[in-house]
């Protein structure tokens, strides 16, 4: 409780704080509910193999009713490819399916290294269930909550497939089927056969219904339900190792056209990596590529005919770091594949063809215009600051993505005065079933640096801006010596996480804990507690070696910031929506830009 206090004191006004600080001591009193919740919480730990992990999934995605598409699923963008015709395209794809394949083989065997801490207690290992349930899970969706089913319960099943999405019709390519197994060679030929086939404007765009409200769909598909065809198809769908989505239609530049977004860097023809990563993240939509995916399912390899290609992944079986270590070995291995023709071939090949009711028109027709509108809300910003990376940072003897931390609350309080509840991702890979709990960047101490930072002699008081107030300008050594008190800060707060001392993962089950037992303690109901949770900065460090990832804000009036720490500069994927009118991607990405600057400055003096 008094972690959680510290948390929201720089977020708050002293009247707020003090209403709460009552509200969680009468919680915490020997007397209180707390101690009675707590002790109940024991005893579901003692009973569990993770008290915590599906309270957490459900909050955290399947519980959440927003369409996945950028609210939840992610997206990737790979090095572009120069292909020359669809000989090209489907080799490439056959080589990365291939390697889900073998990978997943290497799974069924239990072959795969334990992968283990090379800090804080160096080589303790981690749990690898995430590993394991990237082509064995699916969202299914559901009223009120959806679920994460695991499509091989009885173990490892003998057959594999993938469904292949092309021009919005959905084929599965049998990789292994009764002892007959496909080589590279041949699952080229399959995917070659289905580009070659000619475009079908009777197609339902099915694709659509999954990029809907979840319980919208969960509507819409049990609709599709009545029909042993279409039950026959989704079960496909979902017993698949994952989705190859061969698009068509590359997004134009007119998917980036408000607002500033150029970008150095990586481009496929005129395209820059902000219109490729809404390739990514949602497809362009109903007139796109949007028909051409399924959101439900895990993993979504995406290969367009221009050369772009990447991933969009659902996000409630995984975090990105078991994925992306797979997909970078399977990658490094596409710069060897042959150039020679492929010959067509449909031996393993079956079309998914479905059913219809009638009603499912207007429901199509519904999820073509909302898409739609998401998509024109969103906006989207790939920003690269090419000023410096990871060298300099190290130079200055402190943690780069505590740096980058630094540099995001300090951006964020130059627009606005104020900082916001941050939410950074730490793995908890160390306990069983562990996934993520939250770095909150936004400290007291903070939120002193950053005062200092940005102050002016006459200004506003960050937390009640009405007031003005008159600062003495702090000299450079006691910007250093705040700079230095929030970097400790931010290191204590990611250790204690990764140790399984963060407070969120806590709170959460204090939270759900108390709904069983029929208690419902003030401090849950408080504004504050709202205010907390309410994570106008949703960031998290990506590092990969083959691209960028990004994904939408997690509030209508919040940033996503994932960024990627290089060398000698830094990739940042910002989202916000153009419908808040507090939110820019390109105003933040400049504030972005002059924090990094001032804080070089500030730390040249000690160099």
């Amino acid at each position: 409780m008094g972690r959680y206090l510290d948390n929201l004191r720089p977020l708050v006004d002293e009247e707020t704080f003090e209403a709460t600080r009552r509200i969680v001591n009468d919680f915490a009193e020997p007397d209180g509910p707390g101690p009675s919740i707590q002790t109940a919480l024991l005893g579901r730990r003692e009973a569990m193999d993770n008290w915590a992990y599906n309270w957490w999934l459900k909050d955290m995605y399947l519980a959440v009713p927003l369409p996945l598409p950028i609210n939840s699923n992610p997206g990737m963008v790979f090095p572009p490819r120069q292909f020359r015709g669809f000989s090209d395209i489907a080799r490439y794809a056959a080589r990365i399916t291939m390697g889900l394949s073998l990978y997943k083989e290497k799974l069924d065997r239990k072959e795969i290294e334990v992968e283990k801490a090379t800090s804080r207690d160096k080589g303790q290992p981690f749990c690898m269930a995430q590993n394991y349930r990237l082509m064995t899970s699916y969202r299914v969706p559901g009223n009120p909550t959806d679920s994460l089913i695991n499509t091989e319960p009885d173990g490892p099943n003998l057959n594999q497939h993938v469904i292949v999405a092309c021009r919005n019709k959905f084929y599965a390519v049998h990789l292994r089927r009764n002892g007959k197994i496909l080589t590279e060679e041949e699952v080229a030929g399959h995917m070659l056969a289905i580009l070659d086939t000619g475009t079908d404007t009777t197609i339902p765009a099915l694709g659509l219904l999954t990029s809907t409200q979840r319980h919208v769909w969960a509507e819409n598909r049990e609709a599709l339900l009545g029909y042993e065809e279409n039950r026959t198809n989704l079960e496909l769908i979902e017993n698949s190792l994952g989705l190859i989505c061969l698009d068509h239609h590359p997004l134009g530049e007119e998917f980036c056209r408000k607002g500033n977004r150029s970008a150095s860097g990586m481009t496929a023809g005129t395209r820059d990596e902000s219109s490729m990563a809404h390739q990514m993240i949602h497809g362009g939509g109903s007139r796109l590529n949007t028909p051409n995916r399924w959101f439900d399912k895990t993993i979504q390899i995406i290969i367009g005919t221009d050369g772009v290609n990447g991933l969009c992944y659902e996000h409630s079986a995984s975090e990105a770091v078991a994925l992306i270590n797979v997909l970078e070995l399977i990658i490094e291995t596409c710069n060897s594949i042959s150039a020679n023709e492929v010959v067509p071939c449909v031996t393993a090949l079956q079309e998914l063809t479905w059913i219809a009711p009638n009603q499912l028109t207007r429901a199509i027709n519904e999820a073509a215009r909302s898409i739609d509108n998401l998509i024109e809300d969103f906006d989207y910003y790939v920003y690269h600051f090419d000023g410096y990376g990871k060298r300099f940072i190290k130079s200055c003897k402190v943690s780069p993505d505590a740096y980058i931390q630094m540099a995001l609350q300090l951006a964020y309080y130059k627009l606005y005065g104020k900082l916001t509840a941050t939410y950074e991702s730490a793995s908890t890979r160390r306990f069983r079933l562990g996934r993520v709990d939250c770095i909150r960047s936004a400290t007291w101490e903070v939120l002193q640096w950053v005062s200092a930072m940005a102050q002016s002699d006459d200004t506003n008081d960050p937390l009640n801006p009405t007031k003005r107030v008159t600062f003495s300008l702090a000299t450079d050594e006691e910007k250093l010596a705040l700079f230095d008190a929030a970097m400790k800060k931010q290191t204590e707060i990611m250790v204690d996480n990764i140790m399984g001392q963060g407070i969120d993962i806590h709170l959460l089950g204090l939270r759900e804990q108390s709904k069983l037992i029929g208690i419902f303690p003030d401090i849950f109901q408080d504004k504050s507690y709202k205010l907390l949770n309410h994570f106008g900065l949703s960031t998290s460090q990506v590092a990969t070696k083959i691209g960028f990832m990004g994904y939408g804000p997690v509030e209508p009036d919040g940033y996503g910031a994932s960024y990627n720490i290089h060398e000698d500069s830094v990739v940042f994927c910002l989202s916000a929506f153009y419908s808040s009118e507090l939110t820019s991607t390109s105003r933040f990405a400049q504030s972005l830009e002059e924090s990094f600057n001032i804080m070089q400055a500030l730390l040249q003096i000690r160099l």
